[in-house]
């Protein structure tokens, strides 16, 4: 199994049924089929992803798994969130 360390690109969603995700990694164009709608959810470009695979009969290098450095959308999105959290600014302590 090869593995890939970069920048993405751009990500792109080819086909539902089977899940297909297209994505370009340092300007290599990649596929991922397993934990497609994952990939889809946590990697944005800009973000470092690490991923590993083959190549398949085409020539296309296709991802098994991936990681991403650092944070994900998911994490992101749940930082920059509107709402507080349940325990901040309360003082459970007073109120006894």
């Amino acid at each position: 199994m090869i593995t890939k360390k970069g920048q993405l690109i751009k990500t792109r969603l080819i086909s539902t049924d089977p899940v297909l995700v297209y994505f370009q990694l340092n300007n290599e164009h990649c596929l991922i089929a397993r934990h497609g709608l994952n990939f889809f959810a946590d990697a944005v470009p800009g973000m470092t992803i690490t991923v590993s695979g083959d190549y398949n009969k085409r020539g296309q290098f296709v991802a098994r798994e991936y990681c991403v450095l650092g944070k994900t959308r998911l994490m992101i999105d749940f930082d920059l969130s509107l709402y507080p959290s349940r325990r901040k600014g309360r003082d459970f302590h007073a109120s006894k």
